[in-house]
């Protein structure tokens, strides 16, 4: 039994390498205050979570891997094995005061292995999305000292994805306590490109910079379960993210395209190189996380009514600053509440089903013209049983909105639909025959 435990859990963790293999290159997102920093910090949660406004820290359930919260790992019965993977698909609407704009995209989202390591231990792992970028932006500029119009181009795409393996034991009957290692991985390429559209003969800049980031984050969880009976449960978790540092992999170049064919502008009564000193745009040499803190807290009726809520802090602040932006610290608010009607009933499916709400609240880490971006939005959702009440097909929709039309900046309307499949298996089971 021992040997078909731990050969199981070996062939849990090569199917996440093969699967997750495609997500290295999903970072399909666009969004201009992806420009700065680390881009667009990850929503928490899977489809489960997101449908209860991203909360997890204190959800300790045996049918679903929540990754949230290391510590809910050991809430996996002693027989069970999961696999999880999913994506979801983006539609955004940008506001500006004079113009706007749509967008989408779809994206795979994860991946994610989940089974006990015996009575008392659990463990999981896979790949997720931590950040993102993807952006495409114009600026026009009247250049008072040269006399000239000027056009500049920013763009950008890539990410980082977070690759991590967690464990958790129970240490009594209602505490339990995890880590997780999250290694981070991936690049983030930008570009910026200056050219001078009434004076096509003078010099066009380009800069690029690509930063390769590599570093582990650790994660210490905590969950606390009181049961009484079927009538009413209590759960209190928490959370602590290690802080990190590393120097990054940095390459950046800047570029002046000339025009040589036509001599006229190269003598010295023409000025072909205006006097533009073209640096990073976002300045990347070395990655500070700092330490999160979240708590969270959940009640109701077994297997039937959930009410949970979660708080999240992390202060960025002087940890990376830039042309117009700066980080800060940040903080968000998640709550949501889980219905199921009756998980014994013979017949009716409508009364096997999961429905789900929530919603959230942030003030994002990001300082953009002295304004710190602010993100809130609604969820709802669905987790729809296949067989058995453990192997589901889960559908959630956030509907959401940050930024603002004053300060010069960008107001994003968007939504997002994430979905993902949940199998579970019988494993570890003992044989009356062999």
């Amino acid at each position: 039994m021992h040997k078909e435990r731990y050969s199981s859990f070996l062939v849990g963790l090569v199917v996440v390498f093969i699967i997750s293999t495609p997500l290295k290159g999903q970072f399909n997102t666009y969004s201009p205050y992806t420009r700065f920093a680390l881009g667009d910090l990850t929503k928490p949660g899977i489809a489960q979570n997101m449908a209860m406004g991203g909360t997890g820290l204190a959800i300790h359930e045996s049918n679903r891997i929540n990754y949230v919260n290391p510590a809910a790992f050991s809430a996996l019965d002693s027989t069970s094995v999961y696999f999880d993977f999913g994506g979801n698909t983006y539609s955004n609407r940008y506001e500006t005061a004079d113009y706007s704009n749509t967008w989408w995209n779809m994206n795979l989202h994860h991946v994610a292995f989940g089974s006990s390591m015996g009575k008392y231990m659990g463990f999981s792992a896979g790949i997720i999305p931590y950040s993102s970028i993807g952006y495409n932006i114009k600026q026009e500029y009247d250049d008072y000292t040269h006399g000239m119009a000027m056009d500049t181009y920013y763009k950008g795409e890539g990410g980082t994805l977070d690759f991590y393996v967690g464990t958790s034991i129970k240490l009594w009957e209602r505490l339990s306590v995890g880590l997780t290692m999250n290694y981070l991985m991936g690049k983030l390429t930008r570009t910026r490109t200056i050219d001078f559209p009434m004076n096509s003969g003078y010099s066009d800049v380009n800069s690029s910079e690509e930063v390769n980031l590599r570093t582990p984050v650790f994660t210490m969880g905590m969950q606390y379960k009181e049961v009484y009976g079927d009538k009413f449960f209590f759960t209190v978790g928490g959370t602590y993210d290690f802080k990190a540092s590393t120097e990054l992999s940095n390459e950046y170049t800047v570029h002046n395209t000339f025009y040589p064919d036509d001599p006229v502008w190269l003598n010295d009564s023409v000025q072909i190189n205006p006097q533009y000193i073209l640096g990073e745009d976002t300045a990347l040499t070395t990655l500070n996380i700092p330490q999160k803190i979240g708590v969270g807290v959940a009640f109701g009726i077994p297997n039937k009514l959930t009410i949970t809520g979660d708080y999240y802090i992390q202060d960025w602040t002087g940890t990376q600053s830039g042309q117009n932006f700066s980080t800060t610290s940040s903080s968000s608010m998640h709550f949501g509440t889980e219905y199921i009607p009756d998980v014994e009933a013979i017949r009716g499916y409508h009364k096997l089903i999961s429905y789900r709400v929530g919603g959230y609240y942030s003030n994002s880490y990001l300082m953009v013209n002295d304004y710190q971006l602010k993100d809130y939005g609604i969820t709802f959702g669905v987790g729809l049983p296949v067989k058995t009440l453990k192997t589901s097909i889960n559908v959630a929709f956030t509907l959401g909105t940050r930024g603002t039309t004053e300060y010069n900046l960008v107001k994003e309307n968007y939504g997002i639909l994430t979905f993902n499949v949940t199998l579970h298996d019988l494993w570890f089971r003992k044989r009356r025959f062999d």
